[in-house]
């Protein structure tokens, strides 16, 4: 529940990771700054763990972030720096409502997270529950580009294309990326950009902030006289005036929105068929988005050259939005129309791609308490007691990974086998024979010292975990 009258208080963070699959990857890093609502930092941490013995990571993500702390056995594990890293993001907040601020992270950094907190038995949601919310930088930039391009200095390549790399924005206003892709470095990037972004176009801060928070982005949507979404899409410019329009009434997350650049009266003259084609295509009248994660949204209102984003006069948009707005029929259809079209997806497959499959029952979030708080060599008499069977996997997994104190023959049995599989089996993840035929391709081409050693290390390392199977 968010804190009334608190201070909010801001907690920047970003992740090294083993690969670029959210399912199967593991952070290895995370960086996070906590800042004031002046964008003071006041604590830092920077936390790591060695690889789980499972995953096999992608050597080009290794040559990017180059921590080989990783590969060494005598580094925290996995799960000592998840549990470290919910303390440390909760003692931060303590009486304050914390935005998460991410780059690019409502795709990635945020879905690891959650995966990776529920795969250690942790509430998963730390980042919108409880007072929080979040934001991720890459759409304020996206409205920074559109609306606000003589803000800062927008980068752009040689065709005029718009970058969305965080080092790119950083170098472009003339703040060093010198030690990018390291956690905390990054999270420097992001608090320097948001303080130019909060000096040199508070309309656009002011907008990021509001959208961190589903009825925050929902209040953007429905603003007076109308909202302008402001995207950047393969390098280029598309903004759009939109209205609210209609709402899931399953999945109130997704939130149908009408581009006033189409008449709307068109729209009433639609049968149900044509009006889902409307919804569910791209390019057309009507567009889906989701509230709860960071939109490139804000009220027209509060972009001062709006007028020069405009492909029709701004008095007929406004006239367009309040047809929109008035129209309760049209709104209660296309609503019905999002609640009974749900995209239906396959369950999923393995475990970690189970993080969304429901929420723990009261006494399995009373037994994981009671897991957390229990000696490891006591830990697996209380596999069983999970009524969930993810949990019952997932807690098995903790334990051999920490040393499988007290288990059985049977047990380790089938933890080998389930090591053995990850290690050797084609799949969704890297497997070590591919992974060392790739190291030894890349070798043969690189004439970098460092990288080549960090090559090196990763072999030795995979060679090691195979001699386990």
């Amino acid at each position: 529940v968010t804190q009334l009258n608190a201070d909010h208080c801001y907690i920047f963070t970003d992740t090294e990771t083993t690969g670029l699959d959210i399912n199967f990857s593991q952070i290895l890093q995370v960086g996070s700054l906590l800042t004031d609502e002046d964008l003071v930092v006041e604590k830092e941490h920077s936390l790591f763990s060695k690889l789980l013995p499972w995953v096999v990571p992608s050597p080009e993500a290794f040559l990017v972030h180059r921590k080989t702390e990783c590969l060494d056995e005598d580094s925290p594990t996995h799960y000592e720096m998840m549990c470290q890293l919910r303390e440390d993001w909760l003692n931060w907040s303590i009486n304050k409502n914390p935005v998460f601020i991410t780059y690019n992270g409502h795709r990635f950094d945020e879905e690891l997270f959650r995966r990776q907190f529920y795969w250690c038995l942790l509430p998963p949601y730390i980042t919108n529950t409880g007072g929080a919310t979040r934001l991720d930088l890459m759409y304020t930039f996206q409205l920074v580009a559109n609306f606000f391009p003589n803000s800062l200095t927008v980068p752009m390549n040689e065709e005029k294309g718009i970058s969305l790399k965080l080092t790119d924005w950083a170098e472009a206003n003339k703040i060093s990326s010198i030690n990018a892709h390291d956690a905390v470095a990054d999270c420097y990037l992001m608090v320097n950009l948001s303080r130019l972004i909060a000096e040199k176009a508070p309309e656009v801060w002011n907008s990021s902030l509001r959208g961190s928070s589903k009825d925050g982005n929902l209040r953007l949507i429905q603003s007076e006289p109308f909202a302008m979404i402001g995207e950047v899409i393969r390098k280029s410019r598309f903004t759009y005036p939109v209205t609210f329009c209609g709402q899931n009434n399953k999945m109130q997350n997704e939130v149908a929105v009408a581009d006033l650049y189409f008449d709307p009266d068109t729209l009433n003259e639609l049968s149900d068929s044509e009006l889902l084609e409307q919804i569910s295509n791209a390019g057309t009248a009507i567009r889906k988005v989701r509230i709860n994660r960071s939109l490139p949204i804000m009220n027209a209102l509060d972009i001062p050259s709006i007028h020069d984003s405009l492909d029709i006069p701004f008095e007929q948009l406004e006239e367009r939005a309040d047809k929109i707005r008035n129209n309760t029929k049209l709104q209660s259809r296309i609503s019905e129309l999002l609640t009974n079209n749900q995209i239906q997806y396959p369950p999923p497959k393995y475990v970690e791609q189970s993080v969304y499959s429901g929420f723990p029952s009261k006494e399995d979030e009373l037994w994981m308490e009671r897991f957390h708080s229990t000696p490891w060599e006591d830990r697996s008499k209380l596999i069983d007691g999970f009524e969930d069977s993810r949990y019952r996997e997932l807690a098995g997994r903790l334990i051999f990974a920490h040393g499988a104190e007290g288990t059985s023959d049977q047990s380790l049995q089938r933890y080998n086998t389930f090591i053995s599989q990850r290690l050797s089996d084609k799949g969704p993840w890297l497997n070590i024979d591919n992974t060392l035929s790739k190291i030894e391709e890349m070798l043969k081409k690189e004439e970098d010292e460092e990288k080549k050693n960090i090559l090196h290390q990763l072999e030795k390392k995979l060679k090691k975990m195979a001699n386990t199977i």
